[in-house]
């Protein structure tokens, strides 16, 4: 099928994600100095508005979850198992988080042959 236009789901061999009439600024239509992201596409004073508030609401829980959740903006790191223990920083708000890696360990026991 290949990739199809995000808005009016045509083919769009040109854009990833938006064909040339919908690529622009999802919150005021710009076409000028664009962010692309997998789930939108805006120009930077819109995605700094879209972040600033998606930061203020943001309340979900972040603790022993199964990806890595950022605890400001709660984006969920689609390669949680690449990332290292410490200070790291949210791919989508930028601001930074410390990161604890928790394990579990469990066992199997069987009877001896």
């Amino acid at each position: 099928m290949g990739i199809t236009c995000k808005v009016c789901k045509k083919p769009n061999p040109e854009y990833l994600f938006h064909c040339a009439e919908h690529y622009k600024c999802e919150g005021c239509g710009t076409t000028e100095g664009l962010c692309t992201h997998v789930d939108r596409l805006t120009c930077a004073p819109c995605d700094a508005a879209l972040m600033a508030k998606r930061v203020a609401a943001f309340e979900g829980d972040t603790d022993y979850t199964s990806e890595v959740v950022c605890p400001h903006c709660g984006h969920e790191s689609r390669d949680s198992w690449e990332m290292s223990e410490g200070v790291t920083e949210c791919g989508d708000c930028g601001h930074e988080f410390e990161l604890t890696r928790n394990v579990s360990v469990t066992y199997t026991t069987r009877k001896a042959a």
